[in-house]
């Protein structure tokens, strides 16, 4: 089995959540799972500087950024074809908001990128895995919106309830250690890191 993580970016702030993908890549090895990363090779939205937590007045990549938590195993998602892989793991972040679609400027009526959204769509078409963690959830609800109904999803609050509700998606509430599997829709997805003092806990003592 090969599964495929799809970043979009490097931090919190403007890209992935790095404690996500790294719990990510830690639960893949424990269960000796293979795994690709990719992320579009797009300039990002915008740079933010995690320090003091403002926009800078630069611009970078976003698969480049991306490569700083690839691993090695980093290629373009245009490279990525849902025959490559066997799941598809999207972690948190606001790049998912800002890179991977535009719900950060957009919210409501907010799209998916054309090669995020290609590639979501076959992967539930093949019948393959689709698992979303924290605020990725919005990405495969609103990818397979025409294809499903009645998504399953986990969230930690309401946040998305309104937005989710619309997408015709059952929002569960869910704490840092539960997750919510659909298995009629091959989709699985974790609520959110609650802190990187909780990570050892929230990953099982590792």
């Amino acid at each position: 089995m090969k599964a495929g993580i799809l970043l979009s970016g490097c931090g919190l702030g403007d890209g992935t959540q790095i404690e996500e993908v790294m719990l990510t890549y830690l639960s893949l090895d424990k269960y000796g799972i293979d795994y690709i990363t990719f992320a579009p090779n797009e300039m990002q939205h915008d740079v933010i500087d995690h320090y003091t937590e403002k926009p800078q007045n630069e611009k970078r990549n976003i698969l480049i950024e991306s490569a700083r938590i690839g691993r090695g195993k980093i290629c373009d998602i245009r490279e990525v074809s849902c025959k490559d892989i066997d799941a598809i793991i999207i972690p948190g972040g606001l790049g998912v908001f800002k890179n991977l679609s535009t719900f950060i400027v957009d919210k409501k009526s907010f799209t998916v990128n054309k090669n995020v959204d290609d590639l979501l769509k076959a992967m539930y078409l093949s019948k393959k895995s689709i698992a979303g963690i924290c605020g990725a959830v919005i990405l495969i609800a609103k990818s397979l919106s025409q294809h499903v109904s009645d998504l399953k999803v986990a969230t930690a609050n309401d946040a998305y309830g309104e937005l989710l509700s619309e997408l015709n998606v059952n929002a569960v509430n869910c704490s840092a250690k539960e997750c919510v599997i659909d298995r009629k829709k091959q989709s699985s997805n974790y609520p959110r890191i609650s802190g990187i003092q909780k990570n050892g806990r929230n990953y099982g003592g590792y």
